[in-house]
Order: structure tokens, then sequence, then C-alpha cells
């Protein structure tokens, strides 16, 4: 039987404890939208930003209704990847999305990043609104993929 660890579950490796470097970070935000930035696909909407080493762990994102039909998705993310924290939500009815997407799940921001929400597809019959929501995560600049060994 094999026994494989990585450098963090060693018998000396790091043990994180109080006034340790990593930190929880929960970035609120808040945006008024007008049907002007919901009537073409790829609009960005800019949320907030995340420090550089950011990793999420968690999102909460809310829309009221901002299309009187039925086209309006939305898309969470960032340059790199529009939908890495949530992908096609929609807008068309007010609601609300708990679910961070795997790809996104403690992500590494290497420098301070814009988090942005995107228009995926257009409002159909665009209505004015609001984007509100939570973005949890950790930072540690120091974290990365420990490889495993053997024990």
């Amino acid at each position: 039987m094999a026994i494989y660890a990585t450098s963090q579950s060693l018998p000396g490796g790091k043990t994180k404890g109080p006034g340790a470097s990593t930190q929880e970070v929960v970035i609120p935000f808040i945006v008024a939208v007008s049907t002007a930035m919901i009537d073409n696909a790829n609009d960005e909407v800019g949320l907030a930003w995340v420090p550089k080493g950011f990793m999420p762990t968690g999102i909460v994102f809310n829309t009221t209704d901002m299309d009187s039909s039925t086209g309006l998705l939305w898309d969470v993310g960032d340059d790199g990847d529009e939908d890495r924290l949530i992908a096609a939500f929609s807008g068309q009815a007010a609601g609300t999305s708990q679910t961070l997407r795997d790809v996104g799940l403690l992500y590494k921001y290497t420098a301070r990043t814009l988090i942005k929400a995107y228009v995926n597809t257009a409002a159909t019959t665009g209505v004015a609104g609001t984007l509100k929501g939570v973005l949890k995560g950790i930072v540690d600049e120091d974290y990365n993929t420990t490889p495993l060994v053997a024990a």
C-alpha cells in the first residue's frame, strides 16, 4: 500500500494558526443597471475589485427582473474567463444564484482584478434594475498547488 502526501500534509508541513497569512475576504457589490447596459451581448458591468492572491470560496449573485421578455442571461467572471464564477444565470426574472462554478473555486488571482458581470445573451425587452451580491474568498499569496509525493 502506498501513502501519498503533500508538503502541507507531511508531519513537518505548515500549520495555519492565529495571525497566519491567510485572510478571509468578503466583497459586497450593488450596481444599478440601465437598459443601455443590457442591450448587447458581451456588454460588461464592473462589480468589484479582488486583491492579488484572492481565491474565491463562494458567491451570492442577485438580479432584479431586467427583461420583460425572455432573453437576458448573465455571466460573472473576469477578463481572462467571462464565466469563471457564474455561467448563464437568468436576468429575465428576479433571482439569486449561490453556485460558484468549479473552475472558479480557489482560482488564484495573481494580480488585483476587476470582477465583472457580462451580458451572455442580451435582453429582449430590457428593464432597468439592480445587480447585487457578495463574493467570498481567502487571500494567501503563498498558496500554490502542492504536488503529491510518497510519504
